[in-house]
């Protein structure tokens, strides 16, 4: 293959911390790939590529044999696919998406330019067969940070970041987009603009808004009388000049819409909070503004919960979650969850938290998932992984699980898996049942840290109404390691050691309790890879566990 020239990596693979503005300050929220532009060892340039590929198909029968026992959705064999999402239509089974970004390739001169949007892959007969399909981006060029989620009826809403390129290459902020699918996912309406971007993200200016990390969640529930409506949230970053001076904040925001039409303007609900006891942008008092990585999840009854990180503390960050039981028109105070220890990581190339052995960057966070079991609507769980049991110098990255029973007022963390060496991006699924499911990316399947290669962890819980766990199972669910430590994709100067895997993976519960999962997979070999350090792909790889 020619030299890779990628272009505009929309979704956050060039991923930064907010940078200290103080010598004893800690990093603040991660901001997206539009600032890494100028990093020399990055293998990414600016460029615009077509869509040459909108639709595919793939099947077991199909599949190569090296993922036999998984499910392979994506249709490329040379390009990575990453950053996955899943979901079950409530009302059938059998009939799933999964989502993730497509790098399509195209051939300019000597170089090959990437366009790189968010994609969906649809089965209809239980994970055998798949249709790989690309939603229209216009009026956009790239989208990413892909999101999926059903409505009772089996709409499929699509929710992502989107962008364009301007004059002289000068990429404007990003806007958080919603698409819908009514027949189930094969076809889609272009991108309806929810938060609109400001500023140019690779020229200077007083204003940059810089909407991130977006993420969707449904209303299905029979008795709330706020079924079908749609909930996004996401990340506003938003820097600009006070007075004199330089403002930095990234408030959580929340839009909804019954129609995936018309969206409410953007509400900020990360409030405030004794616990935001660290102004690093010069914000008010406990102002919990400085945030990353929402995520919102429906209760029966319409209640609406939503969790992300926050950075407004002296040391560990912490978890925060906030509800709503008016469709979203008014939230409560955020409450705060638990700590979160992922501020002692060691540092990979390009200055980002990485796990020891390994160079791909790392964020704690999971997501919230409401019991739908519950009919008070008044249970929910949050997952995350960190680090308060490992150390910079010897990465332990464990996987939590807190439930709150008195809708999330007060909350209980337990510990779902502290085996040896890393258990990372986790996502929460509540069964129909009330079993609650956590499927995460594992390195206790790999011989040790000597080496960054890592499996797929399934573990269910039962618990009672105290919140006491009654049952516990662990089941590895990949039939495969995946070895970033020998990537063709996201290398750069690291000998192989991949730098991005994506910031998440996902699981979803379809209504018979079965389990789907899905994550960046890297156990294939590419084809006439650039040196043997450097020939494992990325794919968006499953596993439907009944």
């Amino acid at each position: 293959m020619k030299t890779v020239s990628i272009a505009l990596f929309v979704t956050t693979a060039g991923m930064l911390m907010a940078q200290p503005r103080t010598a004893t300050e800690k990093p603040g929220p991660p901001k997206s790939g539009f600032y890494s532009f100028a990093n020399p060892d990055s293998e990414f340039s600016l460029g615009i590529g077509s869509l040459s590929r909108l639709s595919c198909l793939v099947g077991a029968a199909t599949q190569p044999p090296v993922f036999a026992g998984n499910m392979l959705l994506d249709c490329d064999a040379e390009v990575p696919h990453n950053e996955t999402t899943i979901a079950v239509n409530p009302a059938n089974p059998n009939h799933a998406l999964g989502g993730y970004h497509s790098y399509q390739l195209n051939f300019v001169g000597a170089n090959v330019i990437s366009h790189v949007v968010g994609t969906v892959s649809v089965t209809f007969d239980g994970g055998q067969n798949w249709q790989e399909v690309v939603p229209p981006v216009t009026p956009y060029q790239f989208t990413g940070d892909p999101a999926l989620a059903f409505d009772s009826r089996g709409r499929v809403y699509f929710a992502n970041i989107a962008d364009h390129e301007g004059p002289g290459g000068a990429f404007t902020g990003p806007s958080v987009v919603v698409a819908r699918s009514d027949d189930g996912g094969l076809t889609w309406s272009n991108p309806v603009t929810v938060a609109q971007g400001q500023g140019a993200v690779t020229r200077g200016s007083d204003t940059k808004i810089f909407q991130d990390k977006e993420f969707i969640a449904v209303d299905t529930g029979a008795s709330s009388p706020f079924r079908n409506r749609a909930y996004v949230t996401w990340t506003s970053f938003q820097e600009f000049l006070k007075g004199t001076s330089p403002f930095f904040r990234s408030p959580i925001m929340v839009s909804v819409s019954d129609d995936g039409v018309s969206w409410s303007a953007g509400q900020e609900i990360s409030g405030f909070h004794p616990a935001c006891a660290v102004q690093f942008g010069g914000g008010p008092a406990n102002e919990c503004d400085e945030d990353q990585f929402s995520s919102p999840t429906v209760a029966p009854g319409g209640r609406v919960y939503v969790g992300f990180e926050n950075f407004n503390t002296p040391a560990e960050n912490q978890y925060m979650a906030v509800s709503s039981t008016d469709g979203g028109a008014t939230w409560g105070p955020p409450v705060r969850v638990d700590k979160i220890a992922d501020i002692n990581l060691p540092v990979n190339v390009d200055g980002r938290g990485t796990l020891t052995g390994c160079q791909f960057r790392v964020v704690a966070p999971g997501n919230l998932a409401a019991d739908p079991s519950d009919p008070t609507g008044r249970t929910v769980y949050a997952s995350w992984a960190d680090n308060r049991n490992g150390t910079a110098a010897a990465t332990n990255l464990d996987v939590f699980l807190a439930r709150s029973g008195d809708g999330g007022a007060t909350w209980k963390t337990m510990a779902i898996d502290t085996t040896a060496n890393d258990q990372f991006y986790p996502w929460v699924a509540v069964a129909p049942s009330g079993r609650v499911d956590v499927g995460y990316m594992d390195r206790s399947y790999s011989t040790g840290q000597s080496e960054c290669k890592y499996g797929f962890t399934l573990t269910r819980l039962t618990l009672d109404a105290a919140g006491n766990v009654t049952s516990q199972s662990r089941q590895r669910v990949d039939t495969g390691l995946s070895d970033p430590g020998h990537s063709r994709w996201f290398s750069g100067s690291t000998n192989g050691n991949t730098r991005f895997i994506g910031d998440y993976n996902g699981i979803a519960v379809g209504s018979d309790g079965a389990t789907w999962s899905l994550w960046t997979d890297q156990r294939n070999v590419v084809a006439n890879p650039p040196s043997p350090a450097r020939n494992h792909g990325q794919h968006a790889v499953g596993a439907r566990t009944p």
